[in-house]
């Protein structure tokens, strides 16, 4: 049911386009549960493969079990014309619509990134997002491989692991906390983590919005550090945060933290990392409601807020240290926009020297870097700044 639920969200402007055409009353008017009765049983037969009459059917039958069987015949005559109209839209339809985005992201994308990239995520975005874990410790992975369980890596993130032919066993991994599903490129911030903390004396890590977890517990396992906090702004966020890095061994002391007001001593940290909360629009296909949710005006506002946050952040930063940012988002506004100006006393730290081999990195104008949704990761970016020794 979830893998519909999904589907459903994914295709959800090309569905109405395709029923809508074929009711009497706009798709808007009907009731509730017809009309998602209606999207699901097109979504089974355009992209399940359900055979159309059987999907028609199941549709008729789900419609009367919900108490509205003044519509099964309207169901059932607008399913049966529904494919034909839903095939229709690959040839007429603009590359926003056939592939259920909305006008304005995609004109955004296109200004930012140019059309075919574009098109591409959004491609990306039409597919469920595959499992990838990182183990918590090598012998889980050898025993893992003992049993049977293949393991293939990711192209270019050291680590990350999948299962092409046995997904659920990953899964169960996962549930026994032998490994922790994390997106490569979301692993990528704790490689770059541990990277920077590699260039830092005595170092000690600052992780501002740090829940669930993963990231940090993955960055204190790739690094050693003299001290790492993690801090998140919500209680429940940040229970899971350490029930995370008690389960993954992450040696990080946690504690409840507003990033836009730190509560934490200025001048203090050789590394502050600041996962912000942001869009997510490079996670769209995990996500698919968040395109339905998000208004164009919602990145201003969001862009606004991280910038209080870097702002705070940066008074956290020692002499010689570095801040590094990072969201799930593609958009420059809160990305590289918010880094363009450099203040003084600060230098950006180039970031492309200390990403993996193969990493399809797109060098931003601010000098950080983003990663733009593909088959085998999300998209995401990151920046960084050092504060010059006084």
């Amino acid at each position: 049911m979830r893998a519909r639920v999904l589907g459903v969200l994914r295709w959800l402007r090309r569905l109405d386009e395709a029923l809508g055409a074929l009711t009497r009353r706009p798709l808007a008017k009907l009731d509730p549960e017809v009309r998602a009765v209606l999207r699901l049983g097109l979504f089974e037969a355009a992209d399940l493969g359900v055979p159309p009459p059987v999907a028609t059917d199941a549709a008729v039958r789900l419609v009367r079990r919900l108490g509205k069987g003044s519509a099964a015949g309207m169901v059932n005559a607008v399913l049966r014309r529904a494919g034909e109209r839903w095939q229709a839209l690959d040839s007429s339809a603009t590359p926003d619509l056939r592939l259920s985005h909305p006008r304005w992201l995609y004109e955004r994308w296109c200004s930012a990134f140019g059309r075919e990239a574009a098109v591409r995520m959004m491609e990306v975005n039409q597919t469920p997002a595959g499992l990838w874990v990182w183990w918590a410790n090598e012998a889980e992975a050898r025993h893992a491989t003992a049993g049977g369980l293949w393991l293939a890596p990711h192209p270019w993130c050291p680590g990350a692991w999948r299962s092409p032919a046995d997904a659920p066993a990953l899964a169960r991994a996962v549930a026994a906390d032998d490994a922790y599903a994390q997106d490569p490129s979301s692993q990528l911030v704790a490689h770059v983590t541990a990277a920077l903390g590699a260039t830092l004396d005595a170092a000690t890590l600052l992780d501002l919005c740090a829940a669930p977890g993963g990231k940090t517990a993955l960055a204190v396992r790739l690094h050693r550090w003299r001290t790492a906090v993690a801090g998140d702004l919500r209680l429940g966020r940040l229970r899971l945060l350490k029930a995370t890095l008690a389960r993954l061994g992450g040696a990080a002391l946690a504690a409840v933290a507003d990033a836009e007001r730190p509560p934490f001593a200025p001048q203090a940290w050789s590394l502050v990392v600041l996962d912000a909360p942001c869009s997510g629009t490079g996670t769209l296909r995990r996500h698919p409601e968040l395109r339905w949710r998000l208004a164009p005006d919602a990145i201003a506002t969001l862009a606004a807020r991280q910038l209080a946050m870097v702002e705070a952040a940066r008074e956290l930063v020692a002499a010689g240290g570095v801040l590094l940012y990072s969201t799930c988002s593609v958009e420059p506004e809160e990305n590289e926009r918010l880094f363009e100006e450099v203040p003084p006393g600060w230098a950006v730290e180039p970031l492309e020297p200390l990403l993996p081999p193969g990493t399809p990195a797109v060098a931003t104008t601010a000098g950080g870097v983003t990663i733009l949704p593909a088959p085998a990761n999300d998209g995401f970016s990151l920046h960084a700044l050092r504060r010059l020794n006084a």
